[in-house]
């Protein structure tokens, strides 16, 4: 029978909490962990930049979650006052934004 996978139950602020007491109370990745209830892997990546999954690039997406939260609303905002962006306005924009985090800037058709 297969075993059930342990399920961690921690919040962004366990995390932020935990990453504090490594940085500034002197705990060790693992002491802080255990202490705070947090997979010590997970606290290792944050510490070294990753950022939380749900925030992540997928390998397809050009643009973070909050990027594209953001162009999406800027543009119905712009449809509200009665200048909707043209598609080639929108892929100005997206190649602006790349070029802003420093990455190539062929996108695709769509």
């Amino acid at each position: 029978m297969p075993r059930s996978r342990l399920r961690w139950k921690y919040t962004e602020d366990d995390m932020a909490e935990v990453i504090l007491d490594v940085t500034d109370n002197g705990f060790s990745p693992p002491q802080a962990a255990h202490r705070r209830g947090v997979p010590r892997r997970t606290l290792i990546d944050r510490l070294h930049g990753r950022g939380p999954v749900k925030e992540q690039i997928h390998p397809h997406r050009r643009l973070s979650k909050r990027q594209e939260d953001r162009l999406a609303f800027w543009i119905l905002r712009q449809e509200s006052l009665g200048y909707s962006p043209s598609h080639s306005q929108i892929r100005a924009c997206v190649m602006g934004l790349l070029r802003q985090q420093g990455e190539h800037l062929d996108l695709g058709r769509n």
